[in-house]
């Protein structure tokens, strides 16, 4: 019996070897046994062509003519990709969000209906966007699917990162792969872009449908213009904050798509799938998508060929026609590549911290070092307000140690600076500003004062908000002008209202002259880069905004110079790197992009926007086994460590707890 060639199997360890910067090993044809077999559907319109021979095809691989053996009309077995956004509103802050129950239910009632549909020969695989990517089960028969169990919901949404993973996915021999994403077309997180994403798509295997959610865009819409209108939340607090929102389609009443959307849309449709919006009264959704495409697949031709004439590893490009009738529509899989199975590995369980509960064992813990602890006691504490007035009633718990007490402040009060409730911010804002008259010294400005007003503004700094932090920074620097932290920070608070959607500061008053923000920015970094201890960070802030408004060789610059020398933590020597890997892709040149993602992945294997940067990149290059081996690793992994991309508009508030440990030494 023939053998057929060994697809790309997709593992942990094959992608960890490829993010480590090493080959994957490849797996060679046995010359002479090795069958390839490519499903092939053809239709006149609407009709499907029957009865078509071998002597009807032409089939190509990596441009070579091949000799095909032989065709068989079969029922072809059918491997479905079910995408599920579970995100959140990313606007909300006054509604409570879904339940898990009910999410999981909505879920499973898709779950059961596409099932229904297939046959027993037919896999069923399903995946879920929300912040990381999630594969909660891999490709299933339909008559041993698992209850849809545990998901993970109402985050923000890395919606382009998992369409463009899902799309990699390789194709198994003598299989289809279609997949169905249902999303609100928002997203907030992803490392790729939305013309990635579409190119992404045009190489896909998959057959791709797209179905928009527009009854839930608007409600999210709707509840984003009542909470301002009636409550006077315009901000979308419950988030805290938000790095960027990129549309698919837009939020108005006719969810008009948008030139992203245009992008994702050609994707689509170089696959042979469909982008499917509302016409009229007529409401898409995702079973619907897929009953509209099943037909297709329910018939087709097997074609079997040994490879000749073509370098036997790597990825192989297959074009198939009918020459002899150029009106049909032949669809049939674009490629095949060949890898290794390597077994994956479980992910460690992390280990759970002691909660603190009481303010006399928050005080007690603080007081002995605890630091840390109690920082994250008070963020999962059910009623931080009223742990702030029992504090404010029982007075300094330290009488003579004023500075512990405005260090504990400090901690106390993050929680409800962060929180959802209109009330807890009131009452947040007035417990700073009275300490923050406390600390100041009567005479000259002192330490304990520039590190309180330090830890106080990286903490304010993470819910963007610049327009209200911006005051707060101007004082400061009014006492301490020559220190290059606040330097930093102001020029990080003006890069956050460079963000679309941020709130008015006094650059942007209505009916006032604005200066064009990013040269605001761009002097504000300048400014900082001329301090040391600064500089490095500086410059990377400052090219990743020159990259955004197009600076393409200036950014590079900024980064390579950042890089001369070696950076002072984790974090920015990993966004140097995925800066690098961006501007260098910009730039057309796939190599030094690669090796930047590369770099960027080994400094933090488990942070997910390197992973997809050099996916993406890969696929750009022509290496799609790799690229297909990463897209299981982010989807498969669990190794998921926080993402310096995902809190980059946060600023400085990566540097609060350093802040606050300073402050303690300085508080004994």
């Amino acid at each position: 019996m023939a053998r057929r060639p060994l697809f790309a199997a997709l593992t942990l360890a094959g992608a960890v070897a490829v993010l480590a910067g090493q080959e994957p090993p490849q797996q060679t044809f046995r010359a002479g046994t090795d069958v390839v077999m490519v499903d092939v559907s053809v239709r006149d319109g609407k009709l499907v062509v029957t009865g078509l021979t071998a002597a009807d095809f032409v089939l190509t691989d990596n441009g070579v003519r091949q000799q095909i053996e032989s065709v068989e009309a079969t029922s072809v077995p059918i491997d479905v990709t079910l995408v599920v956004d579970v995100s959140g509103n990313p606007g909300m802050a006054w509604r409570t969000a879904a339940k898990a129950s009910q999410v999981e239910a909505g879920v499973q009632r898709e779950v059961n209906q596409v099932a229904g549909i297939l046959r027993p020969t037919d896999r069923l695989r399903l995946v879920t966007i929300d912040r990381y990517v999630r594969q909660v089960w891999p490709f299933l028969p339909v008559n041993s699917l698992p209850p849809v169990r545990g998901l993970e919901g109402d985050g923000l949404a890395s919606t382009y990162d998992a369409l463009a993973a899902v799309l990699l996915h390789p194709v198994g021999p003598a299989r289809r792969h279609v997949v169905i994403a249902r999303t609100k077309g928002v997203d907030t997180m992803s490392a790729v872009g939305a013309g990635a994403l579409g190119a992404i798509a045009g190489k896909s295997d998959a057959r791709f449908h797209l179905v928009l959610m527009e009854e839930a865009l608007t409600n999210d819409g709707e509840a984003r213009a009542w909470q301002c209108a009636n409550i006077g939340q315009c901000w979308p607090t419950v988030r805290s904050w938000i790095p960027h929102k990129n549309w698919l389609i837009d939020d108005s009443p006719f969810h008009r798509v948008t030139t992203n959307g245009f992008l994702v849309k050609a994707g689509v449709e170089a696959t042979g799938g469909g982008w499917h919006q509302a016409q009229a009264l007529s409401v898409p959704s995702l079973t619907g998508a897929f009953k509209e495409t099943f037909d297709t697949f329910r018939s087709s031709y097997m074609l079997r060929y040994t490879p000749q004439g073509v370098t036997r590893s790597g990825w192989h490009t297959i074009n198939v026609t009918v020459p002899g009738r150029r009106s049909l529509d032949v669809n049939a899989r674009r490629g095949y590549g060949v890898e290794e199975a390597i077994p994956s590995v479980p992910a460690p369980v992390p280990a759970s911290n002691a909660r603190l509960r009481t303010l006399p064992e928050l005080t007690e813990a603080f007081e002995r070092g605890a630091v840390a602890q109690v920082q994250d006691s008070l963020r999962r504490h059910v009623a931080p307000l009223l742990l702030l007035k029992d504090f404010e009633e029982e007075g300094n718990p330290w009488p003579g140690s004023p500075r512990l007490e405005a260090a504990f402040a400090l901690a106390l009060v993050e929680p409800l600076v962060f929180s959802t409730r209109a009330a807890d911010r009131t009452a947040a804002q007035a417990f700073l500003e009275r300490y923050w008259s406390l600390v100041r010294h009567p005479l000259d400005p002192d330490d304990f004062e520039a590190e309180w007003m330090y830890a106080a503004l990286t903490m304010l700094q993470g819910v963007i908000r610049p327009a209200a932090v911006e005051p707060l920074i101007e004082r400061t620097m009014v006492r301490f002008p020559h220190d290059p932290r606040f330097v930093l920070l102001r020029a990080i608070n003006s890069e956050q209202r460079s963000l679309p959607g941020t709130r008015l500061t006094v650059y942007e008053t209505p009916g006032a002259p604005r200066p064009a923000i990013a040269e605001v920015v761009r002097q504000q970094y300048l400014e900082a880069i001329a301090f040391g201890s600064i500089a490095a960070e500086a410059r990377i802030r400052l090219a990743w905004m020159l990259y955004r408004t197009g600076n393409h060789e200036e950014a590079l610059s900024q980064l390579m110079q950042a890089g001369a020398s070696p950076l002072p933590d984790l974090e920015l020597r990993y966004l140097q790197q995925l800066f690098l890997g961006h501007v260098f892709g910009a730039m057309g040149d796939h190599d030094r992009s690669i090796a930047a993602y590369r770099a960027a992945a080994a400094i933090l294997p488990g942070a997910q926007s390197a992973r997809v940067g050099l996916m993406n990149t890969l696929l750009l290059r022509g290496e799609r086994a790799e690229a297909e081996a990463l897209a299981e690793f982010i989807q498969t992994t669990r190794e998921q460590s926080q993402d310096p991309w995902w809190s980059y508009w946060q600023g400085q508030y990566r540097m609060h707890p350093q802040a606050m440990r300073r402050l303690f030494e300085l508080a004994k």
